[in-house]
């Protein structure tokens, strides 16, 4: 390596540094705790926000009487066997949501629940996002499946809504809820109703050893997928690039075709039918995961400078103001996705709520991955089986092409002793090296990436893995000996002393990657060797804390190049000949 890199590597090791010092310290809120929230979000009765009283000015008009806070009424209402849902009259939405079909894990047994901790119901609506969303309403159930809530503002302005809850079973429609707001004018007077939010709700992470990598927000904008990831509010402590911490993010657009939540495997998703949104909001607050996977309430708290080890996503839907003539009503339909992040359901769905998914480029080949999995695991019986004769039909495909390169890189090794005499020789001139290698290379007909191409053409499927396997529902709690589930780290126990968490797929495959590379032909300059030596630290790196089936593709696919080799290296040597020019004969 030149100076000239050795000085990158040393500026970059500093910076890296400085991040991973400079991070902001969140400690977890103890549990039991309640810290005091502030004035501006006082909690109500039901876990609703409250706004803080308002003084009226000399010489001003008195705002209208409040109406009355009526004490919290929930209601358990289901219609079919897949979602559970919590109603409350204060906000006249959905408290909480059960998956009636999907736990915590396979220790609790736990259900899943959406929105468990979040501080407004979903459907609440308010002129702020956060504030005025306690307010009480009358509700009357239906015997087809409908709940209506319903109250008079202040203003003589009433507000119904009418949720109808889902009835099939099997397909996308089992998690849609249907919600028609109607607006009427009681009054005598003209009124305008200034734009209002409607709560989406917040979700929270499902395992402990997410900090937040799977929590966002995500928005349509004109078919154009836009996402808040939980990580956007921490800001930065780096020097002259840093940014302050966030406890709001507002996002304005006059064509929002949905908003949703999301963690790493389950959403909510608001779809505005009759008028698009306008703005998206959304905050950030902790809660205590460890009591979250026991089922065990946490304290929640908005208060700027108290933080939290892990953060739920909580999201509100701005929508468009409009004119309310005496006696005329103004409805406004949604539909509430309340279930999996699953591509196979959301595909269904008209508005693009797919794009939740948030796979980008590599979403063609991890759906690909994901059907060649689910195709396999009916035939086998068992995802990490499924994984490993995946893997392995992937590289008998890619055989030939790592056999031509393996003869490439024995090529390339033969002309280390001419590369060595060029280095010498030119040691004091980089430029002409440069150039006497590309012909020495010519002049022996050798494709310096020859033996690179495999690994280019296995990068996207392992970031086609990288983007499934972290998410795909259809993998979640799957066994393997001691695996637990195939979409998180196959932790055994911790470190003593210092904690770490122990994982023995991730140093298994990093261990079949160093075997592969020290039998990989040596090609290319020294400084070169050297940093192929990295390549199984780079990739534990990157498999340490994140789905163990990742991990396991890793190790088959080293497990699977190393027999490769062993049965290839009795093949004829290549032999180094110079390459004859176009229209001369060899003497």
């Amino acid at each position: 390596m030149d100076r000239t890199g050795k000085v990158a590597v040393a500026i970059l090791i500093i910076l890296i540094a400085l991040c991973l010092y400079n991070q902001p310290k969140t400690p977890p809120v103890p549990p039991g705790a309640s810290p005091s929230p502030t004035p501006a979000v006082a909690a109500a009765p039901g876990g609703q926000a409250t706004p803080p009283p308002q003084t009226v000015e000399p010489g001003t008009v008195p705002a209208p009487t409040p109406v009355p806070v009526l004490p919290e009424k929930t209601e358990e209402l289901s219609a079919n066997k897949a979602v559970a849902f919590t109603f409350t009259n204060h906000g006249g939405g959905i408290a909480r949501a059960t998956l009636l079909n999907h736990i915590t894990d396979s220790e609790s047994k736990k259900n899943i629940v959406l929105n468990e901790y979040g501080p407004a119901p979903v459907g609440a609506t308010s002129d702020q996002p956060v504030e005025g969303m306690d307010d009480s309403y009358t509700s009357t159930t239906g015997t087809d499946g409908t709940i209506t809530y319903e109250r008079t503002t202040a203003d003589q302005i009433q507000i119904t809504k009418k949720y109808t809850l889902p009835t099939s079973v099997g397909d996308v429609n089992q998690y849609i809820t249907t919600l028609d707001i109607t607006f009427k004018n009681l009054g005598t007077q003209n009124h305008f109703q200034k734009p209002w939010f409607i709560a989406i709700g917040a979700t929270a992470p499902v395992h402990k050893n997410d900090y937040g990598t799977y929590i966002g927000m995500d928005w349509d904008v004109k078919g154009s997928t836009k996402e808040t990831g939980v990580s956007a509010f921490a800001g930065s402590h780096m020097p002259i690039i840093g940014s302050p911490e966030k406890f709001e993010i507002t996002n304005a657009s006059p064509d929002i075709g949905w908003a949703g939540v999301h963690n790493q495997y389950f959403a909510t998703i608001i779809t505005p039918v009759s008028t698009p949104g306008t703005q998206v909001w959304s905050d950030r607050i902790p809660v205590d995961i460890l009591q979250h996977t026991a089922g065990v309430q946490s304290a929640v708290s908005r208060t700027p400078g108290v933080s939290s080890q892990w953060w739920a996503i909580n999201g509100a839907l701005g929508m468009p103001g409009f004119d309310l003539a005496p006696g005329t009503p103004h409805t406004e339909k949604f539909k509430i996705y309340l279930g999996t992040r699953e591509y196979n359901l959301l595909k269904h769905l008209d508005g693009g709520q797919v794009g939740i998914m948030q796979t980008g480029w590599r979403g063609p080949i991890s759906r690909v991955l994901l059907k060649a999995l689910i195709w396999l695991h009916n035939w086998v019986g068992g995802y990490a089986v499924a994984i490993i004769v995946l893997t392995i039909i992937l590289k008998l495909l890619l055989w030939p092409l790592q056999n031509r390169a393996t003869q490439s890189m024995k090529k390339m090794s033969l002309l280390n002793p001419k590369m060595a005499e060029l280095r010498e020789k030119y040691k004091d001139a980089p430029e002409r090296l440069n150039q006497e290698v590309i012909k020495l290379y010519r002049a022996y007909g050798v494709n310096p990436f020859g033996g690179c191409l495999p690994m280019f053409i296995q990068l996207p499927i392992f970031f086609g893995f990288y983007a499934m396997l972290g998410t795909a529902i259809e993998l979640r709690n799957s066994r393997f000996f001691w695996v637990h589930d195939l979409t998180q780290p196959d932790t055994i126990g911790h470190i003593p002393f210092l904690g770490w968490p122990l994982n023995i797929l991730p140093l298994c495959m990093a261990a079949t990657s160093a075997w592969m590379t020290f039998m990989t032909p040596k090609s290319g300059d020294p400084s070169q060797q050297r940093m192929m030596l990295f390549t199984p630290l780079i990739f534990l790196f990157i498999c340490y804390n994140y789905a163990s089936g990742l991990a396991l593709y890793m190790m088959v696919s080293n497990l699977f190049s190393v027999v490769q080799f062993i049965v290839t290296k009795n093949q004829v040597p290549p032999t180094l000949e110079k390459v004859i020019p176009p229209g001369k004969k060899k003497k």
